[in-house]
């Protein structure tokens, strides 16, 4: 059984199609990322696998149950912007989740609000919270009945980078536990740092679904990427434009292209004839922020 299935999820607002037709699984113990820029879907498919908007068709199914169903109680969710009572405490408002969820031990809260280090402004009102502080009562709140499932809309808002290691150390401690994540991000570096599977959505369609090293490998495998420098960086782009190639500019003397597999071992030789001095040539490896650009301005679907 998959601890998340999305099946032909769409979601529609008047003919525009928000989400169109999104279908992936999710293992259980798996941290998925799930990329995309705003407006591409993520927030509105991890709304309705939460139950909290329904979808204009397909279904979505957690622990093996549709949503909305009884599997919900066995999730957790940050989604958008963390909403808690102003005047209460921290401490206060985690009491109140658990009173409304039951079944939740007083020492629980004790127990998360240490483990997302807030156990020090757990008597402070929230109202003089900053937005880290916010998102890391957030993510006790996730947590309080012990979810099997994680749904995590960028749960690292407005932290600092020591308060990001701290998140992802936190999400790594949970799914050794056997707790299914699907957390949504920007920050792809860190994503890099988190998870072993992306999910990259687009215009409200999946463009991707595969492991993180897939991704930022090559997603054409008949093409290799070259970083190029040449004594006269402007010559450099003329001469790859003129073999019907479109260069990427790299600093006031260098081009990154793309060239078929087959012409790569060609390709210095064709630029010393037609005049241009190479002096660097060597593969580039793509970080996480290439791969996922690329694969999005390029459009591209892989199997």
């Amino acid at each position: 059984m998959h601890a998340i299935t999305a099946s032909a999820l769409t979601k529609r607002y008047g003919r525009t199609a928000a989400v169109d037709a999104v279908s992936f699984a999710v293992t259980p113990g798996e941290i998925v990322g799930f990329l995309g820029p705003n407006g591409a879907g993520k927030t509105t498919t991890l709304r309705m696998l939460a139950g909290l908007i329904r979808p204009s068709s397909g279904e979505g199914r957690v622990l093996g149950s549709r949503v909305p169903g009884p599997g919900l109680r066995e999730v957790g969710t940050m989604i958008e912007e963390p909403s808690f009572y102003p005047y209460m405490t921290g401490r206060d408002n985690l009491r109140h989740a658990a009173l409304l969820h039951g079944g939740v031990e007083a020492a629980r809260i004790d127990e998360l609000l240490e483990f997302v280090k807030m156990d020090d402004a757990a008597r402070k009102r929230v109202k003089a919270y900053s937005q880290g502080m916010r998102q890391r009562l957030a993510l006790a709140r996730a947590l309080l009945w012990r979810p099997k499932v994680l749904l995590l809309d960028e749960p690292t808002n407005g932290l600092d980078p020591v308060g990001i290691a701290e998140i992802r150390e936190n999400l790594r401690a949970v799914a050794k536990g056997g707790v299914t994540i699907l957390v949504s991000s920007h920050i792809l570096g860190e994503i890099e740092k988190l998870v072993d599977r992306i999910l990259a959505i687009e215009k409200g369609r999946l463009v991707f679904d595969g492991p993180l090293d897939r991704l930022v490998a090559r997603l054409d495998a008949s093409a290799v990427r070259y970083a190029l420098r040449a004594t006269d960086g402007p010559a450099l782009l003329d001469a790859l434009r003129g073999l019907g190639l479109q260069p990427e500019l790299a600093g006031d003397d260098g081009a990154l292209v793309d060239v078929d597999l087959e012409r790569a071992d060609d390709l210095v030789r064709e630029l010393v004839h037609a005049g241009v001095t190479v002096t660097e040539a060597r593969r580039h490896e793509d970080d996480l922020e290439d791969a996922y650009l690329r694969l999005v301005q390029a459009d591209a679907r892989p199997s």
